[in-house]
């Protein structure tokens, strides 16, 4: 039985935070990746808070509700829950889960593949990777159609997370009605999650996009599932997909009407016109009517980057007809969220684009592979001129707008930008696109200071978290738009300016900012970097124990004394680097090489200071300083007289330059950079740790 106790424990918040970080529902993650970012500093503390809350009076926030365009001309919902609740709703997830585990395992990889449950129920990985259950599901399909089973009856549900029913879900987990008064109190939560504020609560449905409402909608098909295995008619299902088989047609039907009525009992309604028996005698066929590939929302972070000729192959599969029509709309996603530049598949995208809105996002994403195109700027620029259908597609044509224009080419969109800005309603997505739009133009100095504070000042806290990034230097002069941003009440855009402070080295005092002025979780935040001294007076070293609890290695005080005055600034690195470990492998390599220079320099010192050998000039003839990775050149006096040191610090900025996010191509090889792969972080983390041991112990021998 679930129990207040059990869900709202740290433990449990903590492990609710781990799995919303390594999900992989890109779609959703990517509207709040620079929330996770800036939220993960201060987590610790944060999920403290929230835990006093939750034993207190916490209350549900109303969600944003963005609608995205579908096929059929109609409207898709994306739900955007505040951290609060995402977190909240992950915890419930995670306690269904361990309820439902044995229940729930009997039926994966036999009549159900998606969304299954990772075999350690501790995991901060929640689910399986979609990739290996969707191969069970294919072999399963083949086996059903080599024992004869080839006629296939379709059925796909209508409006499937919108019916949950939030009394049902109770039924299901909790048949015994345990735990009544915390039900009720998640059931309060769920209506507030399913409605708009100012909106009709009703008792069904959860939101989409949060990883939580995967899992939580699979745990309501579960009786479906059971009632079909019990039946010993050939099932299988793939979300909300699902499929029944026969050696005939007519057993194919009749296996069709017993589906029917099991959906019925929940409440499902089956869509008729998505209602189809059809004959398959190869696995080919049969995926013929099903997705040949998942549908994608993003690229996984171990994938490699799409080669040009099997990226214009597939599309080629995907696209029939002139004028060029999407027909596998799952083969375009794939292609697009993981080709590179190529002129063949930017032609074909932008084509397609106007046509099929549908997948805006997916086009968005491949667009992102180009900083400046003309191409994308006559389509982009014609679009925006015109009269478009959906609001979601037109504002991320004005954020790549924002993104490619130049000065004289933003000033002609200038005059659109301002009319759309008058529309009522306005919705979420117009918002943020033409805010983003309007900063834009204001840094390239064809639009007002004044005017774009106006209306940035009138977002809401969280649209005003999502242009941050576009600040200028002017804007963190003390009193100025920072100062007055970082003190809102609400927490979104204080915890991400912390992130803005630290990569411009800048303080709150620098703001004119009292600690007390900030919001706790933002306070929170502040410590977690660093930037906040003297509001945690702790009797030992900071980045030991970091180092300590990251690396494995011994536990020093002397850091402080090592760094010196660089202390503070080396500590928000190794925090920054932390906060990435796990969601940005890349950025993690980026802040952890940061901080190595850090350290190198600072060993430098002390070697200079001790007249020790293996210490080499910091500066050069005009009194700059050497970059980092020149001083770690293997013919150097450092490196031959701490060969391993050097070696492992190379390894890492070496690896460092290769990253996307440092260069575009590789220097000597002049292939294209790639993002790090886990067993390449785990390999560096190594050899971090025994250069760090290794400057412990000849400080601590030569002290």
């Amino acid at each position: 039985m679930i129990t207040r106790a059990s869900l709202i424990s740290l433990r449990n918040l903590d492990l609710a935070w781990s799995r919303i970080l390594t999900a992989k529902n890109h779609q959703h993650k990517r509207m709040f990746r620079h929330l996770y970012y800036a939220y993960e500093p201060g987590s610790r503390a944060n999920l403290v808070l929230l835990h006093e809350k939750l034993k207190g009076g916490w209350k549900a926030t109303h969600p944003i509700r963005v609608f995205m365009p579908k096929k059929s001309g109609l409207l898709r919902p994306l739900t955007l829950l505040p951290l609060d609740d995402q977190i909240v709703f992950q915890a419930i997830a995670n306690q269904i889960a361990k309820q439902m585990f044995d229940r729930r395992r009997e039926v994966e990889g036999r009549v159900v593949f998606s969304n299954c449950m990772n075999a350690d129920r501790d995991s901060i990985f929640f689910l399986q990777d979609w990739r290996s259950t969707y191969h069970q599901f294919k072999v399963r399909l083949e086996r059903h159609l080599s024992a004869g089973n080839q006629w296939i009856a379709h059925f796909d549900l209508a409006a499937f997370y919108e019916t949950i029913s939030h009394r049902a879900l109770q039924r299901i987990v909790a048949p015994a009605g345990g735990g009544n008064e915390l039900w009720n109190q998640i059931r309060e939560w769920f209506c507030v999650w399913t409605s708009v504020q100012g909106g009709i609560q009703v008792d069904h449905g959860i939101p989409q996009g949060p990883i939580a409402s995967d899992f939580i909608a699979e745990i309501f098909l579960l009786p479906l599932d059971e009632a079909m295995r019990r039946s010993g008619i050939p099932y299988i299902r793939y979300v909300d997909d699902i499929r029944v088989l026969g050696r005939t047609e007519a057993e194919a039907r009749r296996a069709a009407i017993i589906l029917e009525m099991e959906c019925r009992r929940w409440s499902l309604i089956p869509q008729s016109s998505k209602f189809d028996v059809v004959h398959a005698t190869t696995l080919n066929e049969a995926l013929g009517t099903l997705p040949s590939i998942a549908e994608s929302t993003g690229r996984e972070a171990d994938e490699g980057e799409l080669d040009e000729t099997s990226a214009v192959e597939i599309l080629r599969d995907a696209i029939k007809g002139r004028p060029p029509r999407v027909e596998d709309k799952s083969r375009l996603r794939y292609v697009l969220y993981r080709a590179g530049p190529s002129k063949r598949v930017l032609k074909t995208a932008l084509n397609l684009l106007p046509r099929h809105p549908e997948h805006i996002d997916a086009f968005v994403a491949y667009l992102q592979n180009y900083s400046r195109s003309r191409p994308i700027q006559r389509l982009v620029w014609a679009m925006l001129n015109s009269e478009l259908l959906y609001d979601y597609v037109e504002a991320e044509l004005w954020i790549i707008a924002a993104r490619m224009g130049a000065p004289q080419e933003l000033r002609q969109l200038l005059s659109r930008a301002r009319s759309q800005a008058r529309r009522r309603p306005f919705s979420f997505s117009m918002r943020r696109g033409l805010l983003t739009f309007f900063m834009s133009c204001r840094n390239a100095g064809v639009y007002s200071n004044t005017r774009t504070f106006q209306r940035l000042r009138s977002q809401t806290p969280y649209i005003q978290s999502l242009v941050l990034h576009q600040l200028i230097d002017a804007d963190f002069r003390r009193q100025g738009l920072a100062t007055q941003l970082i003190q809102n009440p609400a927490p979104s855009p204080g915890m991400v300016l912390a992130g803005q402070l630290v990569q411009r080295n800048l303080s709150l005092s620098t703001l004119g900012v009292q600690a007390d002025a900030l919001a706790p979780e933002v306070r929170n935040v502040f410590e977690g970097l660093g930037l906040l001294q003297g509001q945690n007076r702790t009797k030992f070293d900071q980045i030991g124990d970091l180092l300590r609890n990251c690396y494995g290695i011994t536990y020093w005080r002397g850091w402080k004394g090592l760094l010196g005055e660089n202390y503070q600034h080396a500590l928000q690195l190794l925090l920054t680097a932390d906060n990435k470990f796990k969601s940005d492998r890349s950025g993690w390599l980026s802040s952890q090489n940061s901080f190595n220079d850090a350290v190198f320099r600072a060993f430098q010192t002390f070697l200079h200071a001790k007249n020790l050998p293996g210490a080499v000039a910091m500066l050069d003839p005009k009194n700059r300083l050497h970059p980092f990775g020149r001083l770690l050149d293997q013919q150097s006096a450092f490196s031959r007289v701490f060969p391993t040191l050097s070696a492992c610090l190379r390894a890492g900025n070496d690896r460092r330059n290769s990253i996307p996010d440092s260069h575009p191509f590789e220097f000597k090889s002049l292939q294209r950079t790639k993002r790090l792969k886990m067993r390449e972080r785990d390999a560096l983390k190594g050899r971090f740790a025994t250069a760090y041991s290794e400057i412990i112990a000849f400080v601590t021998a030569n002290i």
